[in-house]
């Protein structure tokens, strides 16, 4: 007998809680655009380092007082601030997270989220009847602007260590990577992954497979330390290093369409040995409404990129069509990143 889970009908909301609600959702830009600013005019920064008023914060910087004192006064309302008796203000543990040393810091994150980051989502009308906003807005694909301006390149991969840094040690605890010789990491960008997997299991040789661009910022330890590790610059759309025992493709492939991922996934089946492993470090999309962030990221990196998050029967239709099989899902101890284990199809 099929026991099926029966949700409770939602009592009907009161038109002045719908209003209410509504407002709080439309306003929400207010908020975001607010902790941008704060970050990006160092006001966090100036508040770590002792001022505690708005004139103290303001002038420094050239800034109007009142107009600083009436930006903390809201932020006070989410948690970055909190502000007592006489207008003094303080940085709270969320609100560290925007200054710049912060071992947690968020400060480029909240940069590059409201500025291009947030002004593609105005192009998303356009976007609904084709095409990629981010090229709408600058002209061309992401990855190429961000290699034709290295300095945006430095920030984009700033924001990729503070977003995807705590995801690390929960990928290193989920699953058993001792099993393996030889490692590579395709796309690996700085090697923080391969460098947390090497220091857990120094017996595994890695391979570190990027861009140029990604290769030089490993080779300058931005990810931490590469002991035994080779360094191999290429284009994954052209080939892929052979000979792994597992291939690790961590927040790649929802930056691309399924057509250029199947191109990607191909190659690494012409690579690997029978029994090796591809390991997809994403987060699925459920198919029920379960509550989580997989949708609205779709649709950011649809703006970005023209990618897109899969749920986990897109992911097996999109490895059998590369000559692949999906073996298991596995959860984290983060919820923004599971283990889509891939092996070769018989």
């Amino acid at each position: 007998m099929k026991v099926e889970s029966v949700k409770p009908p939602k009592a009907a909301a009161d038109p002045g809680s719908l209003h209410k609600k509504m407002m709080q959702l439309l306003s929400s830009l207010w908020v975001t655009h607010a902790i941008g600013t704060f970050a990006r005019l160092g006001l966090a920064d100036a508040m770590e380092a002792g001022a505690d008023n708005a004139e103290a914060i303001a002038r420094p910087r050239g800034l109007v007082t009142d107009r600083v004192y009436r930006l903390l006064r809201a932020l006070s309302t989410c948690g970055i601030v909190t502000e007592s008796a006489g207008g003094t203000f303080a940085l709270t543990p969320l609100g560290r997270m925007l200054t710049s040393n912060a071992p947690n810091s968020m400060r480029t994150s909240a940069e590059l989220l409201t500025e291009y980051n947030g002004e593609i989502w105005g192009h998303l009308d356009g976007a609904l009847e084709g095409g990629i906003a981010f090229e709408a807005l600058k002209g061309k694909p992401l990855f190429n602007w961000l290699h034709a301006n290295p300095e945006e390149g430095a920030r984009f991969q700033r924001m990729m260590v503070e977003v995807h840094s705590p995801e690390t040690p929960a990928i290193v605890a989920a699953y058993d990577f001792s099993q393996f010789k030889h490692i590579i990491d395709v796309g690996g960008g700085h090697g923080m992954l391969l460098s947390a997997i090497i220091a857990a299991h120094p017996d595994v040789r890695g391979t570190l497979f990027d861009l140029q661009e990604g290769v030089d910022a490993a080779l300058r330890g931005a990810g931490g330390p590469l002991p035994g590790v080779t360094f191999t610059a290429g284009d994954v759309f052209d080939s892929v290093p052979e000979g792994a025992d597992a291939y690790l493709f961590r927040h790649l492939l929802h930056d691309y369409d399924d057509d250029d991922c199947i191109k990607v996934l191909k190659n690494v089946r012409r690579a690997m040995k029978p029994a090796s492993r591809v390991l997809v470090l994403e987060k699925t999309v459920p198919t029920d409404d379960t509550p989580g962030p997989g949708r609205w990221l779709d649709l950011h990196v649809m703006l970005l990129t023209g990618g897109r998050e899969r749920t986990v029967p897109e992911y097996a239709a999109l490895f059998g069509k590369s000559g692949l099989r999906l073996e298991r899902v596995l959860p984290t101890a983060h919820p923004a990143v599971e283990i889509i284990e891939v092996v070769a199809a018989s």
